[in-house]
């Protein structure tokens, strides 16, 4: 008899790490590493944040409660903030270490900058300026 994984048993292999930042948001770093020959491995790391659009966020008191509800009606209640890089063709031995590399990296360049205060409005506030770009476009 096969036992086929449930999709959350499979999401939680991804999980390689989750860290609580400093601005209350939670960062969730995922290896989806796949193998692509007998002994090599494409590696990916991910690291996201899920970032519920809520007023406190937003460290000036200048957004309006009319923008609050457009942000929300254009994005809904939360955006996710995502990272992902890989490397290619990878040796198995090696594929640990790499991962582990493409993490350290992350952390140390973008670790601080996610972790900010304000950071997850700023984000809310990309996001909607985008939406609204992909708007006008259509």
């Amino acid at each position: 008899m096969i036992k086929l994984q449930s999709d959350t048993e499979i999401m939680e292999k991804m999980i390689y790490r989750k860290i609580e930042l400093e601005n209350n948001q939670t960062l969730v770093i995922s290896d989806l590493s796949r193998k692509i020959t007998l002994d090599a491995y494409v590696v990916i790391m991910k690291a996201d944040i899920e970032i519920k659009i809520e007023k406190e966020l937003f460290s000036d008191n200048l957004l309006s409660d009319f923008k609050f509800q457009d942000i929300l009606a254009k994005l809904g209640d939360k955006v996710v903030y995502e990272y992902k890089i890989e490397r290619n063709f990878i040796m198995d031995k090696k594929k640990g270490k790499v991962f582990e590399a493409l993490v350290k990296t992350f952390l140390d360049n973008l670790g601080q900058y996610v972790a900010k205060p304000n950071f997850p409005g700023k984000f809310i506030l990309k996001e909607y300026k985008d939406r609204i770009k992909q708007i006008q476009k259509c």
